[in-house]
């Protein structure tokens, strides 16, 4: 068993509210700088980047990273789930679920803000490929009961995000937590942690994890998980979780 840390909320510039720097080999970089050996890609509504991350990794160095495909989905509530999963490809078609009940950006001059076209997918040396022509940041058309399901049917983890926030937060939409939907875990927020919120949320039963939520190179590492397990993979990440195997995952 060994110790490592991990960020488990990273966006990219395909998330509309996230720095144009927010590119894959950027993102590496700053995670390695920062002593991470793990990151999760979560942009808003879209795992679109979360090949090209992989493939910046890669590049960089077998072993030197390992890259968690993800995705942050907005549900009708507006509630932000993260969903972590064990292959690009369930990442993906969770992805192209949520994508389809978002709507498309309206024409230039109908009163569309200049950002929304700046939602760029990505290649794995950072060179823009195309742009996102759907609305991430919008609340897609899952209720929080069905995103949470949908991601456990492509064998994701259902992690409620920044439960500590005042806005897009489990807690701050509907005030508590609903019987009969199971998150493998809660995460506090970066602040939160610094905060020393996280004490808050330890009797609701459910293991804590947290992750900086960075929109720019700056704050990559900024919030992390201490995990303790075999190695940097999926299927460690899910043990740790769980706290089985004598894995473990704490809030950094």
């Amino acid at each position: 068993m060994r110790g490592l840390l991990s960020d488990l909320h990273i966006h990219t510039a395909l998330s509309p509210c996230a720095d144009r720097l927010m590119r894959p080999r950027a993102i590496v970089e700053g995670a390695v700088r920062r002593g991470l050996a793990m990151i999760a890609i979560c942009d808003h509504n879209s795992a679109g980047n979360v090949a090209a991350v992989c493939g910046a990794a890669e590049a960089a160095g077998r072993g030197l990273l390992t890259v968690i495909p993800g995705i942050e989905i907005g549900t009708c509530e507006e509630v932000h789930v993260l969903g972590l999963f064990p292959t690009i490809t369930a990442a993906l078609q969770v992805s192209d679920a949520v994508r389809a009940g978002l709507p498309e950006i309206p024409r230039a001059g109908a009163g569309t803000p200049s950002w929304w076209a700046e939602q760029l997918l990505l290649d794995a040396r950072d060179q823009e490929v195309g742009s996102e022509q759907r609305m991430l940041g919008l609340a897609c058309a899952f209720d929080l009961a069905g995103a949470v399901g949908l991601i456990r049917e492509h064998g994701g983890l259902a992690v409620a995000a920044h439960v500590d926030r005042r806005s897009f937060s489990i807690i701050a939409q509907l005030g508590f937590l609903p019987e009969g939907i199971v998150f493998d875990a809660l995460e506090i927020s970066a602040a939160g942690v610094s905060r020393e919120r996280a004490a808050t949320y330890q009797d609701l039963g459910l293991p804590l994890v947290s992750g900086s939520d960075s929109h720019c190179p700056e704050e990559i590492g900024s919030g992390c998980t201490a995990l303790l397990v075999e190695e940097p993979s999926f299927d460690e990440l899910r043990l740790a979780i769980s706290g089985q195997a004598g894995r473990r995952c704490a809030v950094a």
